[in-house]
C-alpha cells in the first residue's frame, strides 16, 4: 500500500472524530435491522467464543470503544478493561455510563500504553475501516498485546452481496442511496481479488442530515496478512449480514423498515444464525470477524 501523506491522514481522522462528536448523543439510538443484528452477533461472539479464551480478570483494551458498548460488556464480565476512541463526544457518553477513567480519548495508531500491557485487544464497530494509516493500527494492537494474548477484530468486508446492490442502485440512478457511481463499484470489483477498496459510508443523523465518511473495506486475506505481520495467527473466522444482505444494507439501516422487509429479514436471520461460523457464509458477510492469538 502506498503511504498517504501525513496531512491527508490527519485530516481524515479529524473529519471522522468531528462527525462522531456530532452524532454522539444519538449514537446509541439507531434502530432498524442492521446495527442491532450486527452488535448482537459481536456481543454473542465476545461472550461465547472470545472471553472463554481469556484468564480470569484479564486486562483488555477496547480499541474504538465508541459509547462503551463492548467496554461495558467486558467490565460486567469481570475484566479489567480500558477503552479508547478518537471521538471526544463518544468517550464523554461512555464515561457517563461507566464513570471517568475507563474510556480515554486516543488515536488507535498512537496508543498510550507500554509494550505487552494487555491480555486481550478487542476492536469492533468497523474501527479499522475508519483508519487511513491502518498498518499502524495493527502494529500498535500487536505491540500492546502480551505474547499468548488474544485479539478480536470486526471489519467491513469486501466480498459481500452489497456489491451487487451498489451496482444495481448506481445503474438505476442510485434509488437505494449508496452514493457511488457504476464506475466506482466496477473499480472495487476490478481490484485484485485479495485487495480491499475505499468506499463511502452515509452516517445518518436524522431524516434530513447525512454525513458521508470515507472508509475502507478489507478482505480476509488482508486481515490475516496484517495480523501475521505483528505476530498474530487467525484461529477463527465469523460473518455477520451474509444472508441478511440479500436485503440492501441501506434498507436495513432505515429506522422504520417496512413489514415485508422485517418479515424477510426474520427468515434470512434464522438461516444465517445457524451458519455464520461456517464456510462460505463466514466469508461473505458485510462484516467479517476474526479471533487471533499472538504467537510471537
Amino acid at each position: 500500500m502506498a503511504e498517504k501523506p501525513l496531512f491527508v491522514v490527519e485530516a481524515s481522522k479529524r473529519e471522522h472524530a468531528a462527525a462522531y462528536d456530532e452524532a454522539s448523543d444519538i449514537y446509541d439510538t439507531y434502530e432498524g435491522l442492521f446495527f442491532p443484528y450486527l452488535f448482537g452477533r459481536i456481543h454473542g461472539l465476545l461472550k461465547e467464543r472470545f472471553m472463554p479464551l481469556l484468564p480470569a480478570g484479564a486486562r483488555v483494551l477496547d480499541v474504538g470503544c465508541g459509547t462503551g458498548q463492548q467496554t461495558r460488556l467486558f467490565k460486567e464480565n469481570g475484566y479489567e478493561v480500558v477503552g479508547i476512541d478518537i471521538s471526544e463526544g463518544l468517550v464523554r457518553v461512555a464515561s457517563r455510563k461507566m464513570g471517568e477513567g475507563i474510556c480515554l480519548v486516543s488515536d488507535a495508531c498512537k496508543l498510550p500504553f507500554p509494550d505487552a500491557t494487555f491480555d486481550a485487544v478487542s476492536s469492533a464497530g468497523s474501527t479499522v475501516n475508519h483508519i487511513p494509516d491502518y498498518p499502524r493500527f495493527f502494529e500498535e494492537a500487536g505491540r500492546v498485546l502480551k505474547p499468548g494474548g488474544y485479539l478480536f477484530l470486526e471489519s467491513d468486508n469486501k466480498w459481500k452481496p452489497d456489491i451487487l446492490w451498489g451496482m444495481a442502485s448506481a445503474l438505476a440512478g442510485d434509488p437505494l442511496g449508496y452514493h457511488e457511481t457504476a464506475s466506482e463499484v466496477i473499480d472495487h470489483v476490478k481490484r485484485p481479488i485479495h485487495e480491499g477498496y475505499p468506499y463511502i459510508f452515509p452516517l445518518t443523523y436524522d431524516d434530513s442530515k447525512v454525513k458521508l465518511l470515507r472508509l475502507r473495506a478489507f478482505t480476509l486475506h488482508e486481515l490475516r496478512r496484517e495480523l501475521e505481520g505483528v505476530g498474530c495467527e487467525v484461529i477463527a473466522v465469523y460473518g455477520a449480514h451474509s444472508l441478511t444482505n440479500l436485503i440492501p444494507s441501506t434498507v436495513m439501516l432505515k429506522d422504520r423498515p417496512g413489514r415485508f422487509t422485517k418479515a424477510l429479514f426474520s427468515m434470512l436471520k434464522v438461516v444465517e444464525d445457524r451458519a455464520y461460523d461456517k464456510w462460505p457464509i463466514n466469508r461473505i458477510g458485510m462484516s467479517i470477524m476474526v479471533i487471533a492469538k499472538k504467537v510471537s
